[in-house]
């Protein structure tokens, strides 16, 4: 690699530390948009955990009943639906 591209790399490389650690800075400087960031993140974070295991539950759900039920807890569950269709 020339000797330039190296150091417009190394540039380059120190122009965005110094860009993150100006954030960081700014971040710490300013509790709520501190805060504000932290919010944001622990709300995208618990509705794609949400999401997921909805989707996981969807899943497994139909694997369920197109292999035909589960067969130790099965006649529990039909126990149970037939008791709340007589209610």
């Amino acid at each position: 690699m020339p000797s330039s591209v190296k150091k417009n790399t190394e540039g380059e490389s120190k122009l965005i530390d110094i860009t993150a650690l100006d954030s960081i800075n700014e971040l710490l400087g300013s509790p709520r948009a501190l805060y504000w960031l932290n919010f944001k993140t622990g709300f995208i974070r618990g509705l794609s955990g949400l999401i997921g295991a909805a989707v996981a539950i969807i899943i497994i759900g139909l694997l369920v009943t197109v292999f035909g039920g589960l067969p130790i807890i099965g006649h529990f569950f039909q126990s149970l639906a037939a008791a709340a269709k007589v209610n």
